[in-house]
């Protein structure tokens, strides 16, 4: 577990055949390490890929945190195979936490349609070509971060983020908040998961379901989602150039409070 990557032999690295997780620890605390890892865990049982020790990551990963002596860290850990049997190889990646969003995000729009309902986008995989060049673009031209869609209009997913639109209520009616069905082929992100579960505790409806284009007219606020970051107001779309933030700051601060995650 402690060899280099073999660019002979490591699978991520000749054809992006990985996994990877992302996280975020405060004070050497992990924040959702269960919920990532369970989701990688469950990536290579449906791929019947060899299993690896939940116990010793999570203790690989306090020891680097200590030794590097970050209070507030940001985390990826990658699956691959390498060696003449493709044996599992752990990369851990631990570098102090630096917000990679600005407080008020502006978004893009990808020019490449994606297919509706591809099963391998619900994994987090180390294949992420047009994810990541698409992501470049976006930050050259000084947006934060790129929206996708698929080939039936429908809205799916940003570069690394989830994404949220906010509708309000009208009379004493509270806001509700609108997201991609995970039947539309998204990845399901930890912290999308959190922000459902928080919005059901404070009776803050919450509807998932496919969505176009013209959603961005419609919604009053519009806010995206990572375990990195947590949650992301949204200052502008291509639609939309100055959105309010008022209730997303409300589900912000709610969300920093029970997960400590915040930017």
């Amino acid at each position: 577990m402690n060899q280099r990557i073999d660019p002979l032999t490591n699978t991520a690295y000749k054809y992006g055949f990985g996994f990877y997780e992302t996280m975020r620890a405060i004070n050497e605390k992990i924040i959702f390490f269960d919920e990532h890892i369970n989701r990688l865990l469950s990536s290579l049982k449906y791929f019947k890929l060899p299993i690896i020790d939940k116990k010793s990551i999570y203790s690989t990963l306090i020891e680097k945190l200590e030794k590097k002596n970050l209070n507030d860290a940001r985390i990826r850990i990658t699956y691959s195979l390498q060696g003449n049997n493709l044996n599992p190889f752990i990369t851990y990646e631990v570098f102090s936490f630096r917000p990679s969003f600005q407080k008020q995000a502006k978004v893009t729009f990808s020019k490449y349609t994606l297919k509706h309902e591809d099963k391998i986008r619900s994994f987090k995989t180390t294949n992420n070509f047009i994810y990541y060049h698409e992501f470049l673009l976006a930050r050259k031209s000084n947006y934060d971060e790129v929206i996708f869609f698929d080939d039936g209009g429908h809205i799916l997913e940003g570069s690394r983020t989830n994404i949220f639109f906010i509708f309000y209520g009208s009379g004493s009616e509270k806001f509700y908040l609108k997201t991609p069905s995970l039947d539309c082929g998204i990845l399901p992100g930890i912290a999308r998961e959190k922000v459902i579960k928080l919005c059901k505790e404070l009776k803050i409806k919450v509807i998932e379901e496919a969505l176009n284009s013209t959603i961005f007219n419609e919604a009053q606020e519009i806010f995206l989602t990572n375990s990195v970051h947590g949650i992301i107001p949204v200052k502008s779309t291509p639609f939309s150039k100055k959105l309010p933030i008022e209730k997303t700051e409300f589900i912000k601060s709610e969300f920093a409070e029970r997960y400590l995650i915040t930017y």
